[in-house]
């Protein structure tokens, strides 16, 4: 794999995890998203979490979820920044990178809809590599 497309992953990948908390935190009272027509047979709301909506949990608990969906995109952003050897988080990539990844596997499992399974897809094979990354290193 090219060396610049695994930044640039982490990079595009943090940038829409992130656009999506935006979204989420910013408004979290607005009603769901209108899914594709091909995704009808779905019975939960896209844009809406799953959880907290069936909890009745209110809006704040969905502030807190959208802040999980940013968290987890700035962390991904800031890894693939440290990977391209950024000062200050190059060192820090690999954390970075492994965190963000998981933060947004909580975020994606709050708000579960079938449209996120290549968000899941590239967090798991983020945590993949990176555990493959540890076990050369030992």
């Amino acid at each position: 794999m090219p060396q610049a497309l695994i930044g640039g992953v982490l990079i595009v990948h943090g940038l829409i995890t992130t656009a999506i908390g935006a979204g989420t935190a910013g408004n979290p009272g607005a009603p769901a998203m209108a899914a594709p027509g091909w995704l009808a047979w779905w019975p939960g709301p896209f844009g809406r979490s799953w959880l907290i909506d069936g909890m009745g949990l209110g809006s704040g608990a969905a502030v807190v979820g959208g802040i999980a969906w940013l968290a987890a995109g700035a962390l991904l952003v800031a890894a693939g920044l440290g990977w391209f050897g950024i000062a200050g988080l190059h060192g820090w990539w690999q954390p970075l990178s492994v965190t963000g990844a998981a933060v947004g596997l909580l975020a994606l499992a709050l708000y579960f809809h079938p449209l996120y399974l290549i968000g899941i897809a590239i967090d798991v094979a983020i945590l993949v590599a990176m555990s493959r990354v540890l076990e050369t290193a030992r």
